[in-house]
């Protein structure tokens, strides 16, 4: 498909000369005599490149420039066509978007491979537009896959914070109330970032929720995961994912761990890992996962979450995110609720520096 160029110029026989240079070389011109014929043409037919003269009644380069760029009308790119270089003017130009100069006149070789360059230049711009509207429409999918981040009953009370690094995240929270006012929840990290991650969470929350409506016990959900996980995802993808299982009538934690950070439980304000665990999801078709048991009547409650979170702050310390977070939550006098939300305040703090998506499940238990 032939490449759409547009001529805004003044001058008529400049107009008919470019004109016919660029369909020699099986380019598509359009000419416009101002600025203001330009835009006009620009608000119907979306060009691929703008050679555009510096001085013209009604409209100059500079005015035509400012427009197209305040309104948005146009991310082409621009070749000024001038009679002389004025440093001022040149850096006024780079500032909005033109990419080179070409002198009145200029020899044709050197003129069409600074156009050659230029479509080039448009091919890239146009491929970051469309990546941006995948990321965008990705993100907008992607926030209908999980839960509100907040939830209350009679028994418990839930709160999520979920900070991806980019876009799109590789983190995955879940929970899902039972008729018998049991809790089942999950975290979840997925290897890859971006719009395979957003892929992936999809896949994960359809065999997340096909599985509970076969079974409850978090050992073999992460079984059954598993065995889909190794079937359906590339061999490279893996998933680390707790789940839990929460019986108030018995104040008793059912849980089962593939690969995921050990949470923390809070009795007496004090944090203490929650051992036990088997590997991650997804290399091994047939493994079995265990299902621990552990009573949560003292439990004032719990904080799951990804290890992003325990790689936050400065690169060449390992142990800073693992002891910002222990020490939040073991500060003394403070509720479960003050914990998380001190958490929430630093994590999304501008200047802290996160290397990962960060996600966080706190579980209060009412009594």
């Amino acid at each position: 498909m032939k490449k759409t160029i547009l001529i805004v110029d003044d001058e008529a026989h400049i107009r008919t000369f470019m004109c016919d240079l660029l369909s020699q070389n099986n380019y598509e011109p359009i000419a416009a005599e101002d600025g203001e014929a330009a835009i006009a043409i620009l608000a119907r037919i979306r060009v691929d490149l703008i050679m555009l003269d510096m001085n013209m009644p009604k409209m100059d380069g500079i005015a035509f420039l400012r427009h197209i760029r305040e309104n948005k009308i146009t991310t082409s790119p621009v070749l000024m066509l001038t009679g002389s270089y004025d440093k001022t003017t040149m850096l006024e130009c780079y500032k909005l978007g033109v990419y080179d100069f070409i002198k009145k006149p200029e020899e044709l070789e050197i003129m069409l491979k600074r156009i050659e360059n230029g479509l080039k230049i448009g091919e890239l711009i146009y491929f970051h537009e469309f990546i941006q509207l995948e990321l965008d429409t990705a993100r907008k999918f992607q926030k209908y896959l999980y839960p509100e981040p907040a939830m209350r009953d009679a028994h418990s009370r839930i709160e999520v914070l979920f900070r991806p690094l980019s876009d799109i995240g590789g983190d995955f929270y879940d929970y899902i109330k039972f008729r018998d006012e049991r809790l089942l929840f999950c975290v979840a990290d997925i290897s890859g970032h971006s719009i395979s991650a957003a892929m992936y969470i999809a896949m994960l929350k359809m065999m997340f929720r096909k599985a509970i409506k076969e079974i409850d016990n978090p050992g073999d959900i992460l079984t059954q995961l598993n065995r889909e996980i190794a079937e359906n995802l590339p061999v490279e993808t893996f998933v680390t994912m707790f789940c839990g299982l929460v019986d108030p009538s018995k104040t008793t934690l059912h849980y089962a761990n593939a690969g995921h950070p050990f949470p923390y439980f809070i009795i007496n304000g004090i944090p203490t890992l929650l051992e036990g665990h088997d590997q991650f999801l997804g290399p091994l078709k047939n493994a079995q996962f265990s299902t621990f048991t552990t009573s949560i009547a003292d439990w004032e409650g719990m904080f799951i979450f990804t290890d992003g979170i325990l790689d936050i702050g400065p690169q060449n310390n390992g142990n800073y995110g693992i002891t910002q977070l222990f020490n939040m939550l073991n500060e003394h006098n403070v509720t479960i609720g003050k914990k998380f939300e001190h958490i929430t305040n630093y994590l999304t703090s501008p200047a802290v520096k996160i290397n990962d998506d960060c996600t966080m499940m706190m579980i209060e238990f009412l009594r």
